[in-house]
């Protein structure tokens, strides 16, 4: 709303000056003379003015309108009857402070000064009058679409203060769950671990201690308890491996996982559709191969948003007989002639570590393409 109210004063002191200025072009292509005194009385409105605008109580201000009206009328009554053409803008301006709204009944106001007005200038001052409420309607006209449209903008900007300040506060809650279930986990692990594997461990340690006293004395009972030691210590190490198995994921599940990751943060980010797709027996890609497909994708990915302009981006992964081919295409502007910089040198040489390579096409869109051998 300040803001508001700064744009139209400025918009108040320019409508000003130019009619200040083109009644001192009438003064000065008439014959009337500059006198001391007119010149006095320019300087001491300018200063009101300036006064009026400094002025920060409202309360003053009122006052201080109705002191340049006193001052041009009384300068207007004597020798320079022009300087009733700089009356109307601040009677509409002193009467719009009374009736709270700029319209018919400042209007109406500005004639009052008409009986004083000489006959020579009576037809221009009406048509200043008209146009001060004609700028100054439009104005507040306008003014009030962009103090709602300012209003609107200061509700959409609390509005995603109040969306981003939820999001960090789900970011914290997922942070704390996931702290929450690798405490659970870890606690069940160890439970587990003492329930079954230590359990299972501390017997077969009782009976091999108790074979080791019996192998003098009782050799036939002796070897009963170790083989009773031995199956319950095989039992024990399966246990561990199949613990460890459950919990450890299969390797290329993690790494299309990650990928599947990391475009989901790509999509989310930017408003470009992007797409995988997968074929072949993916669990015959190795980590190593997943770790160059996965930053030569976000290399290629990068390269979409800085160059082609692209809306849609298409990622697929194939297991053929002897490769493993990773394409990411997109429906950008492509380019019939390639430069090759560090981020393709990059992929390149990446791929180079396992005898793979890179192909690159801009002649329908852009398309980078990894081929990397398996089987080998």
């Amino acid at each position: 709303m300040r803001e508001g109210s700064e744009a139209h004063e400025l918009w108040s002191i320019g409508y000003k000056t130019v009619l200040l200025l083109f009644t001192v072009s009438l003064f000065l292509t008439s014959d009337l003379n500059l006198t001391p005194w007119l010149i006095f009385y320019l300087l001491l409105y300018i200063s009101l003015n300036l006064l009026f605008y400094i002025i920060k109580k409202e309360s003053y201000r009122p006052a201080a309108a109705a002191l340049i009206i006193g001052i041009t009328f009384a300068a207007a009554l004597q020798d320079h009857p022009l300087l009733f053409l700089l009356l109307p803008v601040h009677v509409f301006e002193l009467s719009s402070m009374f009736t709270g709204k700029q319209g018919i009944a400042a209007f109406l106001l500005m004639w009052s000064p008409l009986l004083f007005v000489p006959p020579h200038l009576l037809q221009l001052y009406m048509l200043i009058a008209v146009v001060t409420l004609m700028y100054f309607s439009m104005f507040e006209r306008f003014g009030g679409k962009l103090r709602e449209q300012s209003s609107s903008l200061d509700q959409m900007r609390n509005d995603l203060d109040r969306l981003q300040t939820r999001l960090r506060e789900n970011d914290e809650f997922l942070r704390q769950t996931e702290y929450t279930h690798k405490l659970e986990e870890r606690n069940r692990l160890s439970q587990n671990i003492h329930d079954n594997i230590g359990h299972a461990m501390t017997g077969a340690l009782i009976q091999m201690e108790a074979a080791k006293r019996l192998i003098q004395a009782d050799p036939e009972k002796s070897a009963l308890l170790l083989d009773n030691a031995i199956h319950i210590s095989k039992e024990g190490i399966e246990s561990i491996r199949s613990e460890l198995k459950r919990m450890k994921p299969a390797t290329e599940q993690l790494g299309i996982n990650r990928m599947k990751l990391f475009i989901d943060e790509f999509s989310a980010k930017h408003s470009i559709q992007t797409i995988l797709t997968h074929d072949g027996n993916i669990d015959l890609i190795t980590p190593i191969q997943w770790k160059i497909i996965l930053e030569n994708g976000k290399e290629a990915l990068t390269n979409v948003l800085k160059y082609s302009g692209a809306t849609a981006v298409s990622i697929r992964i194939q297991v053929l007989n002897t490769l493993i081919k990773c394409e990411v295409s997109d429906n950008g502007k492509g380019t019939q002639k390639l430069i090759k910089g560090l981020g393709i040198t990059g992929m390149e040489e990446r791929a180079a570590s396992v005898n793979g390579k890179v192909v690159v096409d801009g002649s329908r869109g852009f398309s980078v393409t990894t081929l990397l051998p398996y089987g080998e």
